[in-house]
């Protein structure tokens, strides 16, 4: 039984990377076979390798700097190094190809990320709903995102056909089985990011060394809002500790006292796994301080949480998420620092769940 997966596996980002390694050895868990369809355009690779050239000054500097720079290049090497040791398909470089051609497997799965943001319209070939697939073949999508909490009434009828295929809904936002419900009158199940698929123990397994060797402070994220710039003070004021940082980026708008811009995949499992606190402003930052059963603080996204909020209401850890810059200086030390030992049992109980809705889902398509 081989399964194909369809998901955002390539981008030179942390948390696509990691969504579909988890992906992956949670089937290998289970006893399938799978793979990834290497979707990767020639475009997509110069993206992440910063090859495209624009002659305006701001962006001409970042090419430069990027192409320049040996911390970046390595971080390009250990993306690309950690990405070829995933089990791919053959290399496909357009949409035409598959659609001409569709890839045969005994399951098509449909993996986690925002596969299915609407926010620029449906696309006139909506790939990650497997439109190309029969509907007569096996599919399944786990974990997969709409990225919001509500989409335009427009798409209701063409979400209905595209989904009304699948033979499993697995959905990574409480917002997305209401999306569903709503749109299409079909059911989905809320389950975790696949990330929660592995513990602590199997990412420590392929972490790297310890880069940073004092006590240190870690901010992860995208934000660049007064609330983060001041939560780092407020940090490292209440800590007494240096921050470091890192982001997809290679630049970063706050002042810290270290910014690590050649952390590929196994260097940001380090980073979280030997941090003493977390200050994360995006959902796998706030995934892995979890799995790392990290004390932080999280920030609110000012249109995408859903996704956050569904995982820290799950947990039980809505408190986590910062109201203000300042909480974390009037804060006890008590409230400050996470106590696993009072969530341990609800996070083990989510993660069981989310796993045999999978099993089981697989179970009962093979049985077709």
């Amino acid at each position: 039984m081989k399964i194909g997966i369809y998901t955002i596996h390539s981008a030179y980002n942390y948390g696509a990377m990691f969504q579909a390694y988890g992906t992956q050895k949670g089937l290998e868990k289970l006893g399938y076979e799978s793979e990834f369809v290497n979707l990767y355009t020639v475009e997509s690779e110069k993206k992440n390798e910063s090859k495209i050239v624009s002659f305006k000054p701001k962006p001409f500097l970042k090419y430069l700097y990027a192409r320049l720079n040996p911390k970046v290049q390595l971080k390009y090497k250990r993306f690309r190094d950690f990405h070829s040791q995933m089990n791919l398909s053959k290399r496909y470089y357009s949409l035409n190809e598959i659609y001409n051609n569709p890839p045969k497997y005994d399951i098509h799965l449909v993996g986690s990320d925002q596969v299915w943001n609407l926010e620029r319209g449906l696309a006139d070939r909506p790939y990650y709903f497997l439109d190309f697939i029969n509907n007569n073949e096996r599919k399944i999508s786990y974990a997969a995102s709409f990225g919001t909490s509500k989409i335009e009434k427009k798409h209701n009828q063409n979400l209905k056909s595209l989904l009304s295929g699948f033979n499993a809904i697995g959905v990574r936002e409480d917002d997305g089985v209401d999306i569903i419900k709503e749109a299409t009158g079909l059911d989905a199940t809320q389950v975790l990011d696949p990330t929660f698929l592995l513990n602590a123990e199997e990412y420590n397994e392929i972490a790297s060394e310890r880069l940073i060797k004092e006590d240190y402070i870690l901010y992860y994220g995208f934000d660049n809002s007064e609330i983060s710039r001041q939560l780092i003070i407020n940090l490292k004021k209440r800590l007494k500790l240096p921050v470091v940082a890192f982001s997809g980026s290679n630049f970063f708008p706050f002042k810290v006292d270290y910014f690590i811009k050649e952390a590929g995949p196994k260097e940001f499992l380090s980073l979280f796994k030997h941090a003493t606190f977390i200050c994360a402003s995006s959902f796998h930052g706030l995934a892995f301080s979890i799995h790392f059963r990290k004390s932080f603080i999280s920030i609110k996204h000012p249109t995408r949480n859903s996704r956050m909020e569904t995982v820290l209401n799950k947990f039980n850890l809505m408190d986590r998420q910062a109201r203000n810059a300042k909480d974390v200086l009037e804060m006890s030390d008590q409230n400050l620092f996470v106590d696993y030992n009072k969530f341990e049992d609800k996070i083990e109980e989510e993660r069981i769940k989310s796993f045999s809705w999978l099993k089981d889902s697989l179970m009962k398509i093979s049985e077709r």
